[in-house]
Order: structure tokens, then sequence, then C-alpha cells
């Protein structure tokens, strides 16, 4: 039994690492066996190398050829089906961020590292010397996520069944009306944008992707997925694999942020800063519900806060009004003739000028009630975003 890991295949121009994985266990020798679903783990979303959804793959086989011929079949996969594809760099016609060329890494783990250093790479940037050292590999930067995949202990997953279509270049066709009816499900997600009104299954870029569908149950996915290869006008594909993933995880975050509000900075373009007595925090337009809850705070108001530090800011992903000052702050109305009341200065109470009633200081106004989390829209989260609906996963919950 061993683990074998993949990273850095992907590029814009066609280039995808689920294919490549699937490449390469379609090629395994005899003798070697894979033992359950491939591993699809999602990498820290800040990394300046990433291209599209910045994931590695893994695989648990068991391998009952000989140790010569099993590292004769490693280094002959690397040659003929990987490193061939190392030094591929397309740039984005829709993005400004610089694409860096793709530098495959494999590896080969006879029992996985630690699941801590699966945390580590997909909190932070990791550099590849400080990657741990397997029973065999070879590449690149792309060692540090194949490694990572391996390290996953596929204990908080969810499932991706992805399929690949013939041609990586041209509009994919997947039948909407049977998506739509998938979407339905419960044990589905992220199948539609019921804002838009569109798919979220298939990529939009050049990519052997036809589709993935997500969800919670492979049972679901599985069945999900044939049923819509076997619509009308879903086009014909080469494969498809089901992955155990860690999307939805929330694994890039630790946990709950419990803040104060000092100021509330909203950006020209919508975007939001807040400044908080934790760390500053920054809402982006495309946020859609974070910026706007985040537009409506004022100084004092006390939030719970999900989402990554990056550069020293919070990038939210998830945002929770839980309490502050009062709304539509007032002093109260005069019991007598209701006029308003005015205060005579610090510590001497309220009096009405029409009547001369008297009262102590007080302000009246409409008090902050605990809002639900929000989160980006279906098309704007990481892939590793919980699904905030029924609150925070357990292990983030720490102010929950």
């Amino acid at each position: 039994m061993g683990w074998l890991g993949l990273d850095d295949t992907d590029h814009l121009g066609g280039g995808c690492t689920t294919w490549t994985m699937h490449q390469v266990l379609a090629a395994l020798p005899d003798g070697a066996f894979v033992v359950d679903a491939p591993r699809l783990v999602r990498l820290y979303p800040a990394a300046p190398h990433r291209t599209r959804g910045n994931a590695a793959l893994a695989a648990e086989l068991r391998v009952e050829c000989s140790p010569t011929e099993w590292l004769t079949w490693l280094e002959c996969t690397w040659q003929d089906i990987v490193l061939p594809l190392r030094n591929k760099k397309t740039t984005s016609t829709h993005n400004h961020r610089e694409q860096s060329a793709s530098d495959p890494g494999m590896v080969w783990f006879d029992s996985p590292p630690p699941h801590d250093f699966y945390l580590r790479a997909v909190r932070e940037l990791v550099d590849v010397k400080d990657v741990p050292k397997a029973t065999w590999s070879a590449g690149g930067r792309g060692r540090i996520g194949a490694t990572a995949a391996v390290a996953w202990n596929g204990k908080r997953a969810t499932w991706e069944g992805i399929a690949w279509r013939k041609e990586a270049k041209g509009a994919r066709q997947v039948d909407d009306d049977v998506l739509a009816s998938l979407d339905d499900h419960p044990d589905l997600f992220a199948c539609r944008d019921p804002r838009k009104g569109r798919g979220l299954v298939a990529p939009r870029g050049v990519s052997p992707v036809l589709f993935g569908l997500r969800g919670t149950s492979p049972e679901a996915v599985s069945n999900g997925v044939e049923t819509l290869l076997n619509a009308t006008t879903t086009e014909p594909i080469i494969a498809w694999e089901l992955h155990r993933t860690n999307q939805t995880s929330g694994d890039h975050l630790t946990s709950v942020i419990e803040a104060t509000v000092t100021d509330v900075q909203v950006r020209r373009g919508g975007h939001v800063t807040l400044v908080t007595d934790q760390a500053p925090m920054v809402a982006f337009r495309p946020s859609g519900p974070v910026a706007a809850l985040a537009a409506t705070l004022v100084k004092d108001d006390v939030i719970h806060a999900l989402g990554m530090m990056i550069d020293g800011t919070v990038h939210l992903e998830g945002l929770r009004h839980v309490a502050g000052p009062l709304r539509d702050r007032q002093r109260p109305r005069c019991p007598a003739c209701a006029r308003r009341m005015k205060s005579l200065g610090q510590g001497q109470g309220l009096r009405c000028r029409t009547c001369d009633h008297r009262e102590p200081s007080r302000w009246i106004g409409t008090e902050v009630s605990p809002t639900a989390w929000v989160q980006p829209p279906l098309d704007r989260r990481r892939h590793l975003a919980p699904d905030l609906r029924n609150g925070v996963p357990p292990h983030l919950a720490e102010h929950q």
C-alpha cells in the first residue's frame, strides 16, 4: 500500500491536472490497483502560482509488483506522461494576474506524511524546500501540492464527479434542463446559479473538463453524473471519475473572528474596508451580501467574521452582525407634552423645554438584532468555502 500524488500540470491553454492523473492511473502496471476514489485537494487560494481551482490529486494504491518494477514504472510514467507538461503557460484573457508556467511534481509515499502539512499548504504559502521527504519524487513546485494531497486525512470531505470531453476547446454542451432538475437534489450543491439562471458545473475556459458535479454523497454524485451523461443534449465524453475532495471543508480558515468595528470605509467601486480591533477586513464588491452588510455597519458594532489573512488584511468570506449601538438614535419625547427632550449637559439628565419635565439621560432607537451569516453568491465563493446557511462548521465555531 502507498500513496501517489500529482500537481501543477494545469495551464489556461488546456492543461488539467485531473485529466493527467486519470491518464497516470489508467496506465498503472499489472499488480498495481487503486484502492479508493482518487482525492482532489484544493490548496492555498492566494498562492501566486495557482491556476484556476488550484487543485492537486492523490490516490491510495495497492502495489503487488516488485519494488524495482514499481520504481521503474514511476520513472517511466514521469518521463512519458507528466514531464512533457512542464513549462506550459497561457496568458489569461480576462484576468490581469500574471500566469506562471506549469512546474509538475509527482510523489510516492509508502505511508502518508503528517496531516499538519496539508493544513499548512491549504492556509499559507509553502516553499518546496519545506516539503516532507517522499519515498520517491520527481519535479519541481508541484511536489508541494502533490504531497499536501497525500497528507490530507480525507475526513471533512465532499465528492465531485469530473467528466472529460474529447476536445479541450469550444463551447461545452451540458443538458441544462437535466442540470436544473439535479439542482433540487438535497445531496448535490453548486449546480446552478439561481441569480443568473446558468449552470455552474462546466468551466468556461479551455480545458478537457466537460463538467464537475459536486455533492455530499458519493451515490448522489455518481447517479447525477450518469443522469447528465445520458441526457439528450450533453455531448459525448471520453471518461469520468468520482473524486473525494476537501471542497466546502473550510480547511483554509482557522476560526471565527470576533471583532469590534472602529471605522467603516466604503471604497470607490463598492469595496468595503472594516477597521476593527482585531485586524483590518475587506469585503470586495463581488462578495455581494457580504459587502452589503459590511457597508451598513457603524463604529462599535460587534461582528463575527470568516476569512483568510492575506498581507495583514482579512479577506471576508462570511460575516455576521452580532451586536452594536442603537440605530436611528434620538432622545425620547416628553410623556407630558410629547415634545422631544433635550440634554442639560453631561451627567445632568434630560429636560423638556416646554413643560420642564425632567428624566435621567438616555437614548431611544432601534435595537440591533443578530443577523444570520451571509456569504458571497455561489459563483463567487472559493471551492473551499463552507456553506454557512446553517451556521459555521463546528471546527470553525470558536465564537459561535
